[in-house]
């Protein structure tokens, strides 16, 4: 069911007003004479507003909306404004769109049965209310998003009567505290605080935050929900302009209300606005008393109207929610509130605590020990949980900083001992408790004057008291041979928590610090807790550009691999046919065992000889054709790719380039630009025009087709040939032809064969080089040999090698001929830090010993042959499969409706069904049509029937919604 409303469930809510048929016979007659619509009529809620729902013949509907008499024309004006100008956003967010009469205006006058009323027709929105649905964590996390949406599209909104003297803006609470004599007693306290600290706190930031129109009225009934997220805004009639942090703040204290814990519950909303529009520091200082303002201002207005009309019961209804949050809200402090908001959005949340850290660490404080002198510091205190961990004398942490347990996460440390032994001040003190036999709280200062406050519990007997200034080394207490609580602190709030949920784990732990700090143990005595799943997104959400993706619809929590397995955190093995990255299988244990084992030893640069990176230069020239004999090692594939253009622009003095369309070369600037995969699609700026692109060769959907054309090879590589002599007819020459030996993110594309071998002989004849990108396919992929570009009997001129030769270690390197790398050599030093370090290089070893000992390159092979079979065998059961092609493990099933038309939506689909049975794959190409297989090369037989198996399902469940 999909409302509108004037109304709000906060005391200006929308009557449940009946319409005569004579005036359902009007609103129609107004619907075709000046607006052309005719069709159904029935009326909707409206308080002092007519409203109706036309449905016109065409079945698209409509709100007519008669303004009450006396309504301001300027409001409307401002209202049908905004409306026109979401409207016109590039991306315009989901919001009604005001409908022009048919002589183009925006509004008319019409008579009614009580006078003149002003009428106006808008789009309908589909959608619940969102007083009808279960607001979960996704949908208020949606919610915050559209309010963002909108009030993003409005920043640069201006029109003469935005700032009208609007009673809900938030900026009217000293205009609406003065009737809080009208509130009830039970509530009247409550609201008089609210406004007391809004005078105190609130008010003297306002000016400076950022302002802007905002929609100022996201309540439960003008919220639309679809199945899932938030459709969109309605009721526009509260714009206004305000600080920009209002608009979510409104959003927020009507979300809360069902909530037994108001601000957590809303926690998402706040991300998901913040995911839009990121709030600022400031902002979030009085986010939460705007969220209470609201709602005190909602009681307030509320008093006053049943006030005027006693009899209108529906008022106290309408506020039960409200006073509840009110009153539910109050239990949390305002410190710890607007750290919570902090902590949500990515901020440390004790903005203070890096303050304490910085004295802590700095030297700036030089804390005693706490047990003595001669314990702790001196590495006393070990890491443990039981007994049998402490060293004979030793002291033990029995839990340490941010240990989790079945309980939760454990604030602070405890100290064992043996013995009795006095407890010490670490740092000059003023005693601020100290509880007869339990506990005593100290408080520090840092140079700067920053409090922060340390917490000893379990204290046998003390003599000191509130008040008294300790200098450090000061005598504490004792305890006698038991274990010292201790607590370091940046705010109270934090005083009686000791355990908290894994979920808050990062709140908790700016406000209880690591007591490490005072304690100087040099192995430490923190652990890092463990979050789940949920806990983990909203944080990387929060700390991650959402340009990093992640896999899945919902993702995995991933926590160790071995082989072509990868484990979640349940235990669950995924087989992963996708991450070509651990080309040897995940954590091989004779390439971790080089890692550690030289890691142990050295790791330093190339300015020093050093065996490890001779022997690794070596070994790749040995699997090398001639005359491609000089290496260099850097840390990726994208560095190698931007390594080979300086080369090749060095050698040929050229900067223009030839790329297959399509094509993906890596993630830095120079790459981007070599891309057109990235450049060509969402985000991306266009073609330089230093590049050129060629036709990519796909006999499947490309312009000359395997099975329908002849000379595939040579038709292909003339592309090459044009873009070559267009070059040269403005007196250029390429400096280099980019190209993968077989294209990956284009949709696993092998070429033609004999096309490589036509398109290196224009390139050279135009006087370019040409770069053979080995990044996926390199390094026995593709089983009949250990470089791709063989298939196609060539020889390029520059190598690139990526992650796949360290199985995921950052090393990668560029093999070129001595000819090109003595063009490099200008005076210029190059120099790449870890490019070929000890550790890395004794990685890259290893991994080309597995590949030769365990005979991986004709594994790749025979594992391919198999899964081609396969795939070919399942095309001929399901139409949807359009395409198999491949070589060794890099394969590539093309989804295809009628006329090839690519089946990307179904490609989505298989890609999560396949998933759901336990198997990884993803999809890729021009329009992510093709699933694509690029498995670590220890892929198993069995894993190879296991994923054909789960294919076929995917498929036949895909094809039985077609």
């Amino acid at each position: 069911m999909t409302r509108t409303a004037d109304g709000h469930a906060d005391g200006r809510q929308p009557a449940t007003t009946s319409s005569s048929p004579d005036q359902i016979a009007d609103a129609a007659e107004i619907a075709h004479r000046l607006y052309g619509l005719h069709g159904r009529v029935r009326p909707l809620p409206g308080e002092s507003d007519r409203n109706f729902q036309v449905v016109g013949a065409d079945g698209e509907r409509y709100v007519l909306k008669l303004h009450a008499p006396g309504v301001d024309p300027a409001e409307l004006d401002l209202q049908d404004a905004a409306l026109l100008h979401l409207a016109a956003q590039p991306d315009p967010p989901s919001a009604p769109r005001s409908v022009a009469t048919l002589d183009g205006r925006s509004r008319a006058t019409v008579d009614w049965s009580d006078g003149p009323r002003i009428a106006r027709v808008l789009t309908w929105m589909d959608g619940r209310p969102w007083a009808e649905i279960d607001p979960t964590e996704e949908r208020l996390w949606s919610l915050g998003r559209r309010v963002a949406e909108v009030d993003h599209a409005l920043r640069d909104f201006v029109h003469p009567a935005m700032r009208r003297d609007l009673v809900w803006n938030l900026t009217s609470a000293p205009r609406v505290a003065e009737l809080a004599p009208a509130v009830a007693d039970d509530l009247r306290p409550l609201v008089t605080e609210v406004f007391e600290r809004y005078a105190d706190h609130v008010a003297p930031r306002l000016a400076a935050l950022p302002h802007q129109v905002i929609h100022n009225d996201a309540n439960e009934l003008n919220i639309l929900v679809g199945d899932e997220d938030v459709t969109g805004l309605i009721d526009f009639g509260d714009v206004v302009w305000s600080p920009r942090v209002c608009g979510v703040a409104v959003a927020g204290a009507y979300a809360m209300q069902p909530h037994a814990d108001p601000l957590r519950a809303v926690l998402p909303l706040v991300r998901g606005y913040d995911s839009v529009t990121p709030l600022h520091v400031a902002e979030l200082e009085v986010l939460f008393d705007l969220m209470r303002t609201r709602l005190a201002m909602s009681i307030c207005l509320a008093a006053y109207q049943r006030a005027k009309d006693p009899g209108n019961d529906y008022l106290l209804v309408s506020q039960q929610g409200v006073a509840r949050a009110l009153r539910r809200s109050a239990r949390t402090d305002p410190d710890l509130a607007h750290f919570m908001l902090r902590d949500a959005v990515g901020f440390e949340a004790n903005p203070q605590a890096r303050l304490v850290r910085r004295h802590l660490q700095s030297g700036a404080a030089r804390p005693s020990g706490v047990l003595g002198d001669d314990t702790v510091v001196g590495g006393a205190v070990v890491a443990g949980r039981t007994d049998r961990d402490r060293p004979e004398g030793a002291r033990l942490v029995l839990t340490r900083h941010g240990e989790t347990s079945d309980l939760g996460v454990h604030l602070g440390c405890d100290l064992y001992t043996g013995e009795t032994v006095t407890v010490r001040c670490p740092l000059p003190a003023v005693v601020r408790q100290a509880e007869a036999g339990s506990s005593v709280l100290l408080e520090h200062r840092t140079d700067d004057g920053v409090p922060f406050w340390t917490v000893y519990q379990h204290l046998a007997a003390h003599s000191i008291g509130p008040g008294d200034e300790l200098a450090a080394g000061a005598p504490l207490g004792t305890i006698n041979g038991s274990h010292l609580g201790l607590r370091l602190l940046t705010h109270l709030a934090g005083a009686e928590v000791e355990i908290v949920s894994p979920d808050e784990a990062d709140l908790w732990t700016s406000v209880s610090l690591d007591p490490n700090l005072l304690l100087g143990h040099p192995r430490g005595g923190a652990t890092r807790p463990r979050r789940g799943a949920s806990a983990l997104a909203a944080r990387r959400r929060s700390t991650f550009s959402t340009s990093l993706s992640l896999s899945y619809r919902e993702p995995l929590h991933i926590v160790r691999g071995e082989g072509a397995y990868l484990y979640d955190s349940s235990g669950r093995p995924w087989l992963d046919l996708v991450n070509n990255v651990c080309h040897v299988g995940h954590c091989h244990p004779r390439v971790v065992e080089a890692a550690h084992r030289q890691a142990a030893v050295l790791n330093t640069n190339t300015r020093y000889l050093h065996e490890s990176i001779v022997e690794l230069a070596h070994r790749l020239i040995e699997l090398m054709p001639d005359p491609l004999r000089v290496c260099f090692f850097v840390n990726s594939g994208s560095e190698a790719n931007d390594l080979a253009l300086r080369l090749a622009a060095a050698h040929t003095g050229s900067q223009d380039v030839l790329v297959l369309d399509h094509a993906y070369h890596g993630h830095l600037t120079s790459q981007i630009a070599l891309s057109p995969y990235k450049f060509h699609r969402r985000g991306g700026l266009g073609k330089p025009d230093t590049t050129h692109i060629c036709e990519l060769p796909d006999p499947y959907r490309g312009g000359l087709r395997a099975g329908r054309d002849s000379e595939l090879a040579g038709g292909y590589a003339a592309s090459v040939a044009e873009r070559i002599d267009a070059l040269t007819a403005t007196g250029r020459k390429p400096a280099a032809f980019f190209a993968e030996s077989l294209q990956s993110c284009g949709g696993q594309i092998v070429y033609p064969d004999g096309y490589l071998r036509e398109a290196f002989e224009h390139v050279r004849r135009g006087g370019g080089v040409c770069v053979a990108d080995e990044v996926q396919v390199g390094l026995g992929r593709v089983g009949r040999f250990f470089s791709g570009f063989e298939l196609q009997d060539v020889v390029p001129d520059i190598v690139t090698l990526g992650k796949p030769m360290g199985n995921g270690h950052p090393i990668a390197a560029v093999v070129t001929t001595p000819e090109i790398a003595r063009s490099f050599e200008t005076g210029m030093e190059y120099f790449n830090t870890f490019g070929g370090n000890p550790v890395s290089a004794e990685v890259g070893l290893a991994v080309l010993d597995v590949i030769r000992d365990e005979r991986l390159q004709a594994q790749a092979r025979d594992r391919g042959e198999r899964l081609l079979r396969g795939l070919r065998g399942l095309q001929q059961r399901h139409p949807l499969i359009g395409d198999v092609r491949g070589e060794g493990l890099f394969i590539g099933v093309e989804l295809s409706l009628a006329d090839r038309e690519p089946a990307t939506a179904q490609a989505a689909a298989v890609k999560e069904a396949v998933k759901a049975r336990g198997v990884l794959i993803s999809t890729d190409g021009p329009d992510d049509n093709v699933l694509k297989i690029k498995p670590p090369l220890v892929l198993a037989e069995a894993d190879c029937d296991l994923f054909l198996e789960v294919l076929g399902d995917a498929l036949a469940e895909v094809e039985a919604l077609l």
